[in-house]
């Protein structure tokens, strides 16, 4: 009786631990979606699985690390040039987004890729590094969006660099009341959510779920969100669609 009481007991210490599901977020998901807006994205994926994740916020490489060694669970989302070396990690075949790099700035004549100008990107983005070292670009790097729109705001540089799928709703926090945005020209790169190998027999139902997200358009939703916060406090983000200069830029 003892026994059965003990095993009893076992397999419920298991169970627990078996739906706690960890997701490591980068700093460049957290910073560019805003954390209220990751947490909802994947709580909604998880959903149908009656998984629900807990998240966490650690520097880039260490989070990838510790999912790699299977510490926790998933990475929430990642282009695949990020991930080469992190072998234990599998990618969920429906890619979460296409993201594609564009210059923001406070007045359209700034907003182009010029080698003579200094840029801002924000610290973890992983796209924006490797674009600046491609084409050997002066890029300074800051801890977070309101930090960027405010180093606009004081003529610290008059370009940021970040993607298209940027959290505009920070710039309500910057105090600014407009900006323009050029998106570069270019396929983008695709984001795709990772699990740990462990988790392969789940890999199946997080890709329908995904899918089906994208098809009932819960997920562009979410997206959509984050343009419209600027607007609630009055800001507006003016689109360009062709860049403002052929002068000394990479993409004329």
């Amino acid at each position: 009786m003892k026994l059965l009481i003990t095993l009893a007991a076992i397999f419920f210490t298991l169970q627990l631990a078996a739906k706690e599901y960890n997701i490591n977020v980068s700093e460049s998901m957290s910073f560019h979606l805003g954390k209220k807006q990751v947490e909802q994205i994947f709580t909604a994926i998880y959903q149908p699985l009656n998984i629900s994740p807990k998240f966490h916020y650690l520097p880039s490489q260490r989070g990838l690390k510790w999912v790699n060694q299977g510490q926790f669970d998933a990475e929430a989302g990642r282009v695949e040039s990020a991930m080469h070396r992190f072998d234990a990690l599998i990618p969920v075949p429906t890619p979460l987004a296409t993201v594609r790099l564009a210059v923001f700035c406070l007045a359209p004549q700034f907003c182009q890729v010029d080698r003579n100008e200094g840029m801002i990107i924000i610290e973890g983005s992983l796209l924006s590094v490797q674009f600046c070292e491609r084409f050997a670009l002066n890029c300074h790097a800051v801890q977070n969006t309101i930090s960027a729109f405010q180093a606009l705001a004081k003529s610290h540089s008059h370009q940021l660099l970040a993607t298209d799928h940027f959290s505009i709703g920070s710039l309500c926090d910057s105090g600014l009341q407009k900006a323009y945005m050029y998106t570069l020209p270019g396929q983008g790169v695709k984001v795709h959510h990772y699990i740990h190998k462990k988790h392969l027999p789940l890999l199946t139902k997080i890709d329908l779920s995904i899918k089906e997200k994208l098809a009932n358009g819960e997920l562009n939703a979410f997206i959509d969100r984050l343009n419209s916060e600027f607007a609630s406090c009055n800001g507006e983000i003016i689109q360009l669609t062709t860049s403002p200069s052929t002068k000394d830029l990479l993409y004329p």
